[in-house]
């Protein structure tokens, strides 16, 4: 399923995405076990992003509350998502963050990456919150003290808006580190606080750089009539999926829920056309949709 998701997701970025843009794009080659660090200001959008453009698996710290229903927690454990426990979930709880950070280590010994959200919550914004929480310093430590050369990334992830569409997403990469930042025989305390001390400062380095738009310019009166074309042709697949996004938002994640509705639904809508017209005009006809129709709704996201 993880596997899946992640094509379905490159897929609508190459389609429904107007830019995304990465600065130091080596960091997305990295192969050696690793916990990223990432700002969440809109909601678990942020982790598909990240996940999307990581070449090496990644698993991800997720909260807890959303995994309650049973089907649900199947479907989010089949995408590598770990439930993490907070005081909010009730104190009898955080017990269960000692099963979490296990399979974290079990994670970084096979040499995968984890992404953990280092403010703690999610909130649409533009800052960092400070303080950051105590988790990323947690699996570090653990981790060194396995013997696992296991480093830091930070994370910064931008959008040009929290309800517009179509998107442009930034996501800068920082500089990895590692058991440098902190002093031999530092107490945890003071260890963690070093860790979290260097993630801050490369997150808020990270949160003012501004990437260059290296997209390709198409003249929009070019793209004008295909344009219109791509609203025509998609009116009907969009419009009801941002109403039933709109209602089912919740707090923060109507962008969300509208990727996950477009990413998987898409292809289906896709075939549906190719299907009618296969039964009424022909196979050529239908096989040019499949590839015409996204070129048209390409050209809309170019054009707006």
């Amino acid at each position: 399923m993880y596997i899946f998701t992640k094509i379905l997701a490159k897929f609508y970025f190459l389609i429904f995405c107007k830019r995304l843009s990465i600065y130091n794009p080596d960091a997305t080659k990295i192969v050696t076990p690793m916990v990223l660090g990432v700002n969440h200001p809109n909601s678990f959008l942020d982790a598909v992003i990240v996940g999307t453009v990581m070449d090496h698996r990644v698993h991800f710290i997720t909260r807890s509350g959303v995994f309650k229903n049973p089907i649900v927690r199947k479907i989010l454990r089949s995408v590598n998502m770990i439930p993490i426990y907070r005081m909010s979930d009730g104190k009898g709880q955080l017990a269960n963050n000692d099963a979490t950070f296990e399979e974290v280590r079990k994670i970084l010994q096979r040499g995968e990456h984890v992404l953990i959200f280092v403010e703690g919550f999610c909130k649409h914004q533009t800052t960092l919150q400070l303080p950051l929480k105590k988790g990323a310093p947690r699996m570090l430590m653990q981790a060194w003290a396995d013997g696992l050369d296991v480093t830091f990334l930070p994370v910064w992830i931008r959008y040009n808006s929290f309800v517009d569409f179509p998107k442009t997403f930034d996501i800068n990469f920082g500089k990895q580190f590692g058991r440098e930042v902190i002093s031999a025989n530092m107490e945890s305390g003071l260890a963690s606080v070093a860790i979290n001390k260097a993630a801050e400062v490369q997150l808020q380095e990270l949160s003012e750089i501004t990437n260059a738009d290296s997209s390709i310019k198409i003249p929009k009166p070019l793209l004008f009539i295909p344009a219109i074309l791509g609203v025509l042709t998609h009116i009907l697949f969009y419009f009801p999926l941002e109403r039933l996004a709109w209602k089912l938002r919740g707090e923060q994640y109507y962008d969300s829920i509208l990727f996950c509705l477009m990413a998987f639904l898409y292809p289906l809508y896709l075939l549906s056309i190719a299907a009618l017209l296969c039964c009424f005009v022909g196979g050529w006809w239908a096989l040019a949709s499949i590839v015409v129709l996204p070129l048209l709704a390409k050209s809309y996201v170019m054009w707006k």
